[in-house]
């Protein structure tokens, strides 16, 4: 297989946000939603400040945003981060990594009709076909055939993945016309350090702050190298892939994260993958693949 380099980025990009759902799995017990999300984010806007020298769009530009594009930045940050992560994270740790992955990595269905309810994008018919097929995933991934597996939090786990999906399809799709006047590493230098403030004051202080303060250095560095890494190297080589190929093949290319993260969560967490969880995810990702 004769893959370019932005394609290699591409699927670099996909290994490397399956690897950050590994690694915040591990810490789930340890550190709090709220919490592991406030970090994350705080280490990437450091890591986006710092890169802001070296960025080619002088920032005098942010001059030229307007005051519709600042409100559309923060309710994007608002429902896709702070809220949409926070809910991958919770839950991640209530149905596992393969589930949670298969459901949210339909985000770009989701991010499809948001563009067209919203931005008036032209209406896609292969969504119909997407969203079936998505729905047939559904059912095989909210089937509770493992021992011990309890029904009820099976749901939640699932809602939940699929309400962080929305999310994100709904900020990806008000940051189009938020960032016009801004460059990637400027719009990722303001949202992550507000994304970390918004949730350090509206998850981690009303908690009494004693999840935090309690952090083990261990659980603080894994945490924190998950928003280098995913925030920050993951989304460098996203928005490389994307100016360097054609934007469907790399989209479609990153959409197979579910897959090394369902191999990856077998290997070292011991999940179990049973043939309904591999058919579930298999036409999860298809629905994916259809409106690309």
């Amino acid at each position: 297989m004769n893959l370019s380099l932005a394609e290699w980025a591409a699927l670099s990009c996909a290994l490397i946000w399956a690897t950050n759902g590994l690694l915040l799995r591990t810490q789930s017990e340890h550190v709090t939603p709220g919490a592991m999300n406030a970090i994350r984010c705080a280490v990437a806007g450091a890591a986006f400040w710092l890169a802001l020298p070296f960025d080619s769009i002088p920032l005098v530009g942010l001059l030229e945003v307007t005051a519709a594009e600042w409100i559309m930045m923060l309710a994007a940050l608002s429902l896709g981060v702070a809220l949409g992560d926070t809910l991958y994270l919770i839950a991640m740790k209530e149905i596992g990594v393969s589930r949670t992955l298969a459901l949210t990595g339909t985000f770009p269905l989701t991010t499809l009709f948001w563009q067209t309810l919203l931005l008036d994008a032209p209406f896609n018919p292969t969504l119909l076909l997407g969203s079936a097929l998505v729905v047939g995933g559904l059912f095989f991934l909210s089937r509770s055939d493992a021992a011990g597996e309890r029904p009820v939090r099976l749901q939640w786990g699932i809602a939940l993945s699929l309400i962080a999906a929305l999310c994100w399809g709904f900020s990806a799709t008000l940051l189009k016309p938020a960032t016009v006047h801004m460059s990637a590493i400027q719009t990722n230098a303001i949202r992550m350090p507000l994304i970390a403030l918004l949730l350090f004051v509206v998850r981690v202080l009303p908690s009494g702050n004693e999840r935090l303060r309690g952090i083990r250095v261990r659980s603080l560095l894994i945490v924190g190298a998950t928003g280098l890494l995913g925030m920050g190297v993951g989304a460098y080589l996203f928005i490389y892939a994307i100016t360097q190929a054609n934007p469907a093949k790399v989209v479609t290319l990153t959409s197979s994260s579910p897959l090394f993260g369902m191999l990856l969560a077998a290997v070292f967490l011991g999940e179990k993958i049973t043939p309904q969880i591999a058919l579930g995810m298999a036409l999860c990702m298809g629905g994916v693949y259809a409106v690309l």
